[in-house]
């Protein structure tokens, strides 16, 4: 097993970095960037090689390139011998179908993808994270995968779209959240070291709460408790992020609705809020 990978950022260096950590044997790298190719092969103890010397001597290759380049990487390598090669890219939203003809090719291709945050090329602690696989033949890989202690489930293709869109929310859209946050406390005249002090740790704990208890378990505050006057106040104040309170409390009442602890009267008068039939006439500015 001979491991390349095309593209140099931070996905194909952390997984590359990772890899190596189970002692699988790199090959190397290739990227338009000379630069960032000798850094992976440094950081994976491999070398920086043209897309000949990669593609051959490799017969497990990755593309780790963003979304929109990886067609344009298969057809750049299509003319190669790819016969028993086990090619991959590890795009969230994308299936094994961008691999145009790789049957013909003798080739087994696949995705594969973690749902995890790459912020830097460092991010190589991957051994608790779960992976999605996509592609023909799963069989044919499971000693692969086995090797690499990837805990994995197995998607269908259709479903990878809904599938990345979740890892959004939970990922990019948390960040989009703590900004909420940060201007509001900015608002109430913290500074940004303060914003964060702050969302940190509540986060974290509420994170905690998801592992530990599970995700309807998690939920806390004023829906769930049926704080009706709460609700209302929360509203008369955030302005150009009423609706996204509004929807999301939506959500949070669902919870509650499944949860059963809330009266009918409490969940009809939380809907009517979040609707936005009471508006301003039942809020008062102190």
């Amino acid at each position: 097993m001979n491991i390349g990978f095309i593209g140099a950022g931070k996905v194909g260096c952390s997984f590359g970095h990772y890899l190596k950590q189970q002692d699988l044997p790199i090959v190397g790298y290739y990227s338009l960037s000379k630069s960032s190719a000798s850094y992976a092969a440094v950081l994976t103890k491999s070398s920086p090689l043209n897309l000949d010397e990669l593609v051959n001597q490799s017969n497990y290759i990755f593309i780790t390139t963003p979304d929109d380049e990886i067609s344009n990487v298969w057809e750049k390598i299509f003319n190669y011998d790819l016969k028993d090669k086990f090619i991959f890219h590890m795009s969230g939203c994308l299936s094994s179908d961008v691999f145009k003809g790789y049957k013909d090719k003798g080739a087994n291709c696949y995705s594969l993808h973690p749902l995890y945050s790459f912020a830097d090329k460092n991010s190589s602690d991957l051994k608790d994270v779960i992976f999605s696989v996509e592609g023909e033949n799963i069989e044919k890989i499971k000693n692969f995968l086995e090797k690499a202690n990837i805990d994995y489930f197995i998607i269908d293709k259709e479903k990878k779209p809904i599938y990345h869109a979740s890892a959004v929310f939970i990922s990019n859209y948390l960040v989009s959240l703590a900004k909420i946050a940060e201007n509001l406390l900015l608002d109430c005249g913290l500074n940004k070291s303060q914003c964060v002090k702050g969302i940190y740790p509540l986060m974290e704990s509420t994170l905690n709460n998801i592992k530990e208890m599970g995700i309807d378990n998690a939920l806390t505050g004023p829906i769930i408790r049926g704080d009706i006057n709460t609700v209302r106040e929360h509203l008369s104040y955030l302005d150009k992020y009423n609706d996204i309170y509004r929807k999301l409390g939506n959500i949070a009442l669902d919870i509650a609705k499944d949860k059963s602890n809330l009266s009918e009267d409490t969940i009809n008068e939380l809907n009517k809020i979040l609707r936005g039939d009471h508006n301003e006439k039942n809020c008062s500015h102190f």
